[in-house]
């Protein structure tokens, strides 16, 4: 082999390595790309979800407000009761208030 050869033959080498590290740098920051992607997802999981104790105590917690819970009906019965009562006594003092 003469030097020529040898040159070209290094030249085209040269060439081979360079674009073979050219595609895998591109994929290697595709994929890096990725994973920071990824990552970024989990985290904004992370800051948005609950963790398993504090959805067991929320449960926990409508149970009890369920327990405790008054409807609207319930109010508007219970409403009709003491305004019921509260005319028995203004009747009683209108009556008091007569007799006098």
């Amino acid at each position: 082999m003469n030097h020529d050869t040898l040159n070209v033959i290094l030249s085209v080498l040269s060439f081979l390595v360079t674009c073979g590290l050219g595609v895998i740098t591109y994929f290697l920051k595709r994929v890096m790309d990725e994973l920071d992607r990824c990552r970024r997802d989990i985290d904004d999981m992370k800051s948005r979800y609950v963790l398993k104790d504090e959805f067991d105590k929320a449960k926990s917690d409508i149970t009890e407000v369920k327990q405790n819970y008054l409807t609207k009906e319930d109010f508007y019965r219970e409403q009709v009761k003491t305004e019921k009562k509260l005319d028995k006594i203004m009747d009683i003092l209108m009556q008091m208030k007569g007799e006098r």
